[in-house]
């Protein structure tokens, strides 16, 4: 044991480069065990740090697909905590469209806690080379993400995802992580905090337990007042508005390099405008929507892909959001509804992919 211990403290150069030796080929082990979604194979359950938690959820999924991508026709639908909760679930949307005349398809919710463009890029530079459909969610919530909390996906953060052509853009338009070449600050950060919530289970119950993965986080809450909503309106147009008027042009670049990396790899993409609170928003966030939505339709044209807004048609009451963009059930199954018919006439069209080009 003491020589052991003596192993620790030698400074020679050829132990410590004869350990460097072995350290690196560990830890790119331990990076292909998740971007190959070799990781997948354990059940995901087993991964997630709590019943909400989208990041390990998302990763996980992508990392399936990628090992065993389906065959049939895909959708999935990336965005935010909006869209987390803007349908009832990926099957619940496939069955949808099948009934209005589609095709058979799978579908899944990628959806995740304030997902970043970035982000969103990194799903779609990870999804399987198959017929697959990508339904970018947008509102106003995914115009307000800061420059750096996207340049974090590019380690790893949220997601632990890689994207080489994400990097390559941040390193050329921002400077950042230059030689960030691989996603392990991403990983170890997942890998501690799941360790650190199984301490904290452990501490306080005895033993470990993780309550099921819930895919509506929002599920069982009741919708808030009138007077609470319209004082989120307010509160948006006085502390929120000022930070999506900043970081607007960078997040309209963002959203079309996400368009434009989904093209470049055969993938079909549907822009699409989450759901929205008319009965309580009113016009007030007018303005705002003028300055995002004629560029998000401009880019949907420059690629030549869908962009779709049913929410006046769907007119979902307030009494069916939480808030003002998150939906409870009665409200999810009518705006899922809603998609699934514009997807079955997409296909209908033959604007969507039904085989591989």
């Amino acid at each position: 044991m003491s020589s052991f211990k003596r192993g620790f403290r030698d400074t020679s150069p050829l132990v410590l480069l004869a350990a460097l030796a072995l350290l690196v080929p560990a830890l790119l082990g331990i990076q292909w065990f998740f971007t190959s979604g070799a990781w997948s194979a354990v059940p995901m359950q087993r991964w997630v740090r709590n019943s909400t938690d989208q990041f390990m959820a998302v990763s996980w999924q992508v990392g399936r697909l990628k090992r065993h991508p389906p065959e049939l026709p895909m959708v999935v639908l990336l965005a935010g905590s909006s869209g987390l909760e803007g349908i009832v679930s990926g099957p619940s949307l496939a069955a949808a469209v099948r009934r209005d005349g589609g095709p058979e398809i799978v579908a899944y919710n990628l959806s995740s806690r304030m997902q970043r463009y970035a982000q969103s890029w990194a799903i779609v530079d990870n999804l399987p080379n198959t017929p697959t459909t990508v339904l970018i969610g947008v509102n106003l919530g995914r115009f307000t993400t800061s420059p750096r909390s996207n340049y974090n996906q590019v380690i790893g953060r949220e997601l632990v995802l890689k994207s080489d052509s994400l990097r390559r853009y941040v390193v050329s338009t921002s400077g950042e992580h230059r030689y960030s070449y691989t996603i392990l600050p991403g990983i170890f950060s997942a890998l501690t905090s799941y360790v650190q919530q199984h301490e904290r289970d452990l501490a306080l119950r005895g033993r470990l337990r993780v309550p099921p993965y819930r895919p509506h986080p929002f599920e069982g809450r009741k919708a808030l007042s009138s007077a609470v909503k319209q004082k989120m309106v307010d509160k948006w147009l006085t502390q929120y508005k000022p930070a999506f008027d900043k970081v607007l042009s960078f997040n309209l670049a963002m959203l079309e390099q996400v368009v434009r990396r989904a093209r470049e790899r055969g993938l079909a993409v549907v822009i699409v405008e989450l759901p929205r609170n008319h009965e309580i928003i009113g016009d007030r966030f007018d303005e705002s929507m003028l300055k995002y939505v004629p560029p998000t339709k401009a880019i949907a044209d420059r690629y030549d892909v869908p962009y779709l807004d049913f929410n006046a048609r769907a007119d979902i009451p307030s009494e069916d959001f939480l808030d003002l963009s998150h939906l409870l059930p009665a409200g999810r199954v009518v705006w899922e509804a809603e998609l699934a018919r514009e997807l079955a006439r997409l296909y209908d069209e033959g604007a969507l992919p039904v085989a591989k080009p």
